[in-house]
């Protein structure tokens, strides 16, 4: 990522004598005399670099409530319909949860927390904001109530000509009545199936929650917060979903119905194309490195990783996709390894007829403790599977990767 990496973890409260959901309305989400609420600012984290962590400033906060429980980033669905106390059961084995949980007590003029880890820190509230370790956060405003209007994405600049064409795109259409359009905001890949897939309904924000009704069943709930210092309900031009920065754009997308994301017709072959080991793909972007078992792409910026893509070289296939992916799960993403999540595999095929399936995590190095995001995608090559791993400081890294394009081009060689 450029620049400064925007990674969100808020803060909500919750009810004063219990352990399920927010507060709602206006009027418990805020205390004068105490941290209790939503608190957003900047922390300074690391990021992935070739040779060792890199510190970046990145977005942080807190979830505060009246009972004294708090926790360091934020639940991944916010805070609609939330139970506390399954969320506290439940984060030690499940990471994708989001949130470190802990508790805190006045001692002074400060505060001290303690985390469910047995780590302790001081806390103290200066004028309009708090601070905590490197942390320096503000109190956020409820989103109750709030509406979006417009097209939203979280590509870094809204205004790119490639968001305003048919099919998969990570964009999604808001209207002020409620209803929503999603061309593929929140799918990675982007598929015709699974809980992130592309669709429309109607929508609410509620508790730091945008929750999402589609229109095939589906309720998708996603955190939601104001900016830094915003207020949605007076400027609704930008808020943060999901970690990620989200801005309206102004011009103008295709109206109509976008296809099924794998339907479109394969491409022709191109100059820019690259042929390992059997398969023709389109050239992802950096530097490139082969052996005899990998082919490398490598692309950063002053040796800060935007995006790795390896293709493996093909192996015999058992003829069974998900079996293939269990093996390949195990034996190339779990190499020297370990993942936040063991996420089932999406299953999908390529407009070159290719069957895949492909799941992806936060991994950490078992060697130097790095952290990165990776996505492993196993394609059914004649009677051959052949692995491709996309690596990115996040998962909205992944973006840098052309992920799009390769999927798209990927074909037999022959």
């Amino acid at each position: 990522m450029r620049g400064l990496l925007l990674v969100l973890s808020l803060a909500a409260c919750g009810k004063s004598s219990g352990s399920t959901g927010a507060t709602k309305g206006g009027a418990k989400w805020y205390d004068a005399d105490a941290p209790v609420g939503v608190w957003v600012g900047t922390d300074i984290g690391t990021d992935y670099d070739p040779n060792n962590f890199h510190q970046h400033m990145k977005l942080q906060g807190y979830a505060f409530w009246p009972d004294g429980h708090l926790t360091r980033s934020l639940p991944a669905s916010g805070f609609a319909d939330f139970d506390r106390d399954e969320w506290e059961r439940g984060i030690g084995t499940n990471a994708s949860l989001g949130g470190e949980p802990g508790t805190y007590a006045r001692d002074g003029g400060t505060w001290t927390i303690k985390y469910t880890g047995g780590r302790e820190v001081a806390m103290k509230l200066v004028e309009d904001h708090l601070e905590t370790e490197k942390a320096r956060v503000f109190r956020a405003k409820d989103v109750t109530g709030a509406t979006l209007d417009g097209t939203y994405t979280w590509y870094t600049n809204a205004e790119d000509e490639s968001l305003a064409g048919l099919g998969c795109k990570p964009v999604v259409a808001f209207t002020a009545d409620g209803h929503f359009d999603d061309r593929g905001g929140f799918a990675t890949p982007c598929t015709s199936s699974g809980p992130d897939a592309p669709g429309t309904g109607t929508y609410e924000l509620r508790d730091f929650s945008l929750v999402m009704h589609y229109s095939d069943g589906r309720t998708v709930r996603h955190l939601i917060t104001p900016v830094v210092n915003g207020d949605l309900r007076a400027d609704n031009s930008r808020a943060l979903i999901m970690y990620r920065v989200w801005a309206r754009r102004s011009a103008p997308i295709a109206a109509a119905e976008p296809p099924a994301p794998m339907q479109t017709a394969p491409p022709a072959a191109s100059s820019d194309d690259t042929t390992f080991d059997g398969v023709v793909f389109a050239t992802p972007p950096g530097q490139v490195q082969r052996s005899s078992s990998t082919i490398t792409f490598t692309e950063a910026t002053n040796d800060q990783l935007q995006c790795m893509t390896i293709v493996y070289a093909g192996v015999a296939s058992t003829g069974d996709a998900k079996r293939d992916f269990a093996a390949d799960w195990k034996d190339v993403m779990l190499n020297g390894r370990t993942a936040d999540a063991s996420p089932a595999p999406d299953a999908a095929q390529s407009p070159h007829g290719l069957v895949f399936t492909v799941a992806g995590s936060m991994t950490t190095e078992t060697s130097n403790h790095v952290r990165v995001y990776r996505a492993l995608f196993v394609f059914e090559v004649d009677g051959r599977r052949v692995d491709a791993m996309l690596i990115a400081p996040t998962e909205a890294g992944l973006a840098q990767c052309n992920l799009q394009e390769l999927i798209k081009s990927i074909r037999p060689a022959n």
